[in-house]
């Protein structure tokens, strides 16, 4: 009787596979965890699912200027792969023609199987079930990736996508309770956007050895800081420290989890 040799699994194409929602929060949310990987040799991916000009027209930037923003970020932060999806910025209210929030639910989670399964992570990185902030498009982003995650190891689901992928690890970047109370003190932001209490918290990364090129990616999304946004406090030194010094996650078994069960290294 003629042997069979067993199926192989693919090699992983990428360490980390960071899932945003908009240009800037790559670096914002995830730069130092993105430049900590690349100076290791770690290849890395990001998806963005909206170009950032917002559904209703009233962007600040000109079209395109985020987009090119984002690409120089990327460079800087040492990104080897990336993809941006097809949807416009759904802005406060979580609506308008073309944006990510109005878009069919399963048609974003098929983009993000595609993706997944094209860019093959061990590890999936996106926003906590609150965003991490709050903004409604970084809640649809949590619950796209989260089901994408699990139908991408699936063969029988979006057969037409790819080989089936199966992550090993999905982490939710967080913002600790301690540093929210913190950033309240010194007037960074509200007492009353989202946390997880510190007890929750997974993983905390000192990434203040990459904070440098996490802000040298940060002020390449020039439009946000010329319109003043939030990212703008992080000028002052301190505070800049304290807000982005750390970067805060939660760690979910992905469908390709080892049998052991135990919490793999980020």
């Amino acid at each position: 009787m003629e042997k069979t040799e067993p199926v192989r699994r693919p090699e992983p194409r990428h360490a980390v596979l960071a899932v945003h929602a908009h240009p800037d929060d790559e670096s914002l949310w995830t730069g130092g965890l993105l430049a900590r990987s690349a100076d290791a040799g770690r290849p890395t991916a990001v998806v963005t699912c909206t170009d950032g000009e917002l559904a209703d027209g009233g962007s600040f930037a000109a079209p395109g200027v985020r987009t090119k923003e984002w690409g120089e970020a990327l460079r800087v932060l040492g990104v080897t792969s990336s993809a941006m999806l097809p949807y416009r910025d759904s802005g406060r209210h979580g609506q308008g023609a073309g944006s990510l929030c109005a878009a069919p639910f399963d048609v974003v989670v098929a983009d993000l199987v595609e993706q997944i399964r094209v860019l093959r992570p061990t590890a999936v990185v996106t926003y906590d079930a609150a965003g991490a902030s709050g903004h409604l498009d970084h809640i649809r982003v949590h619950r796209a990736t989260l089901a994408a995650v699990e139908a991408a190891a699936v063969p029988f689901l979006l057969p037409s996508h790819g080989p089936a992928w199966a992550v090993e690890s999905l982490w939710l970047v967080t913002a600790p309770s301690s540093l929210v109370g913190h950033a309240a003190a010194v007037g960074l932001q509200p007492a009353d956007v989202p946390s997880t209490p510190d007890d929750r918290i997974t993983v905390s990364l000192d990434v203040r050895p990459w904070l440098a090129t996490k802000w040298a990616a940060l002020r390449c999304h020039a439009s946000e800081f010329e319109r003043g946004a939030s990212v703008s406090a992080f000028t002052d030194p301190t505070l800049r420290e304290l807000g982005l010094g750390t970067e805060s996650f939660l760690h979910r078994p992905g469908p390709g989890a080892p049998a052991d069960g135990g919490v793999p290294a980020l």
